[in-house]
Formats: structure tokens, sequence, C-alpha cells
């Protein structure tokens, strides 16, 4: 996962251009089919760089199989800003949290062989010291080493995640209590002590600051008036979320209000290695499942349909 904010879609070669630089080039780049993407200057760098473009057709978006991912990376990121009420504008900041996280993750991938995806890609070892120390939106005391006496040199503020070829790796960027974000290493989490309920100076600190914030950048519900004017929402061409099997399924409804036992079906949903997707269960006239499902494949005698790259069912 490589996040690049960009102001429109225009921006899209340079935030390509970024990730051959830091992550390499593709075999392959699979891409929407507009005008951004499949313009001359893109067609061009691939070509430069060595690299197949590869355009899906219009309103297919489903084929790509990144699209699943984008769909459960944009969950992710809602949540972390809904459980702190932190303002939309930081969307971006936390989109790049959230894909260092996601890319220092080890998962059960076979292709990983247990690593992360960065180290997998890369063959690096990669450090999270700058992940793991600060959550999002966290309360912080960072240094200023330029107020003069008598001024506090410690400041409260908000972390927005690890900085990008700035300072050290453990450098992080910090919202401070005048709205303005900075590169800071010497950032420190509130004590236990501080974060106290029964500790009302450092409380009425913390929500003096919160009303600040949200006077000039909102929070996770608005955008204030002046931002509001002039803000484009996000839009791409991505189709209807797509959602994980979980314990029930939904295809079995009747069956469940039956008193049929249900079962997590492991199949649905599943890309097959002919460029096949298994949609769902196949059924008779009568509605009824066909055949009896096992977790284990020899034993699984039902029917499915499944949807090839072409269409066909």
């Amino acid at each position: 996962m490589f996040v690049v904010p960009m102001k429109s879609k225009g921006e899209f070669l340079d935030a390509f251009k970024m990730f051959t630089k830091e992550i390499g080039v593709p075999d392959a780049l699979i891409i929407d089919p507009s005008g951004e993407q499949t313009s001359s200057a893109s067609k061009k760098y691939c070509q430069q760089v060595g690299t197949t473009l590869r355009v899906l057709e219009v309103h297919t978006q489903w084929a790509n199989r990144a699209e699943l991912y984008i769909g459960q990376f944009k969950c992710a990121v809602r949540k972390d800003m809904k459980k702190i009420n932190s303002p939309l504008v930081f969307c971006d900041y936390c989109a790049e949290r959230r894909a260092r996280i996601h890319k220092l993750t080890a998962k059960h991938l076979f292709q990983l062989q247990g690593q992360n995806p960065m180290s997998a890609t890369l063959c690096e070892e990669r450090d999270i010291s700058n992940l793991c120390r600060h959550g999002w939106y966290n309360w912080c005391y960072y240094r200023e080493q330029s107020t003069p006496t008598p001024m506090q040199t410690e400041m409260l503020g908000r972390v927005l995640g690890p900085t990008k070829n700035v300072a050290n790796s453990m450098s992080q960027r910090i919202l401070k209590a005048n709205k303005r974000i900075v590169p800071r290493t010497t950032v420190c989490r509130l004590l236990p002590a501080e974060l106290a309920p029964t500790n009302h100076v450092e409380k009425e600190r913390r929500r003096k600051f919160d009303e600040v914030i949200k006077q000039r950048y909102g929070d996770v519900l608005s955008l204030p008036d002046k931002l509001a004017s002039n803000f484009i929402p996000y839009k791409d061409d991505e189709t209807e979320p797509m959602q994980m099997p979980s314990d029930e399924d939904p295809v079995d409804s009747e069956e469940r209000a039956a008193g049929e036992q249900s079962v997590f079906d492991r199949l649905i949903h599943a890309e097959l290695n002919q460029y096949a997707k298994v949609l769902s269960r196949k059924r008779d006239e009568d509605g009824n499942v066909i055949s009896m499902y096992d977790d284990n494949p020899l034993l699984n005698t039902m029917l499915y349909d499944v949807e090839f790259a072409d269409g066909a069912v």
C-alpha cells in the first residue's frame, strides 16, 4: 500500500514517479480508463521505465484485485479518525500513517512467508518505533528550543504521524496550538497523571487546544465555513464497497430462519487462478442450495456461480 496525497487527479503522473523512486518499477500498471492515467505523458513514462500499462474496461473496476484492499484501507482510515474525532482535513496524514502500518504488518499470505509486505518487496528490515510509540492524533508534549525565558519550552500538541524525508526516522508531524504543523523529534506522550480526569489544569489546557483547532479545521463530522466553501470531495470510479465473507452467509438467511445451521463458506468471493471469482452458491428452481458444504474442499459437493474475466458466469 503506497499513499501519495494529491490536490487533483492531474497529479497522477507525479505520484507514480514517487512510487517508482521509493518502491521500484512494477511489472504492470493496472489502471482505470481515466484521462489522467491514460494520457500520452503517462504512457511515455511507462515506456521509459519499462513497465506495461494495462487499462481496464469502463465500469469494471471490480476486475482489479486492488479495489478490495483499497476499500478496506479507506474503512480503516475512517475508523482512525472517528475514534479520536480528528478533523476531516487531516485525512491525508491519517492515510499515510495507516499505509505505513499496513506495509510493516505481517499478513497470513503464503507469498509473504511470514514477512511484512515491505520486507518481502525490498528485502530490508524496517523499524516500527516511529509508529508504535504514538497513536493517531494522540496528545503529546514537544520542545520549542527557541522559546525565550520565561516562556515554557514544553508545548502541548497533537501527533499526526511520522514525517517523511525530514530529520531522523523518529521525527513526527506535530499540530501546534497556533494551528501550524511542524516536524519534531522531541516528542513525549502524556503521562497517566496528566491524562487523569482529576488533573483539571491539564484537562482545561487540552479543552482550549481543541477549541482553537475546531474553529480552524472543524472536526470529524464537519468542516469550518472557510474550508467548506472551497472543499472538493474525493471521488473515484470505484464500485460499491466489497464485503468480506462473515460468519453467516447472507445468501442463506432463509435457511437460518428455517433452523438450519449456518456455516462460513470459505469459497465465496474467492479468486481463482484462472482470473475468475466465486459469486454465490448455486440453487435449484425452488431456491434450495444444491448439495452440501464442507470446510474440506475434498468433501465439499456444492455448486457455485463463477464469474470469469470476460463477464461469463
